[in-house]
């Protein structure tokens, strides 16, 4: 199944690819240095430094995988007729107003007001209209959100 990532979550995992890169080739350059030393029998640097480069390959290839069959959706432009995808939502619940901005996998951030687009309340506003009541449950119980706007 192919994630699904907004332009921003796409530009930060390209990041963390890269950072990660550059760990590994620093690694590997550290490993080569321990190898120098002599008995690698007894040369717990080098073990300890071929185990975080096995660790740091399995993540590179991780978001590599990610990465290759990642769908982008760019909520520059898109439609504010329906909730989607890298859209912001502002919506009433319990005469409060809350602000979402619905994002792809991995982006959730909840203290900041995103929220997957997987989540009870992401998956719930997915499709609706503005002036839309929306009941969802959540782990809390059956709320009522009613849409706003849409940006």
């Amino acid at each position: 199944m192919k994630s699904v990532l907004t332009a921003v979550g796409l530009e930060k995992l390209q990041c963390q690819l890269n950072l990660l890169r550059k760990k590994r080739a620093r690694l590997v350059e550290e490993m080569e240095m321990a190898r120098q030393e002599g008995d690698l029998a007894e040369n717990s640097a080098y073990h300890q430094l071929r185990e975080d480069v096995a660790v740091v390959t399995s993540q590179i290839e991780d978001l590599e995988d990610k990465l290759a069959g990642a769908k982008v959706i760019d909520g520059t432009g898109s439609d504010t007729d329906k909730v989607d995808i890298g859209n912001k939502v502002k919506v009433e619940v319990n005469s409060i107003v809350r602000n979402f901005e619905i994002v792809g996998d991995g982006e959730a951030d909840p203290l900041n007001g995103k929220t997957s687009y997987q989540s009870p309340i992401g998956s719930g506003l997915l499709g609706k209209k503005k002036g839309d009541l929306v009941k969802i449950e959540t782990p809390g119980g059956m709320i009522e959100y009613r849409i706003l706007e849409i940006e």
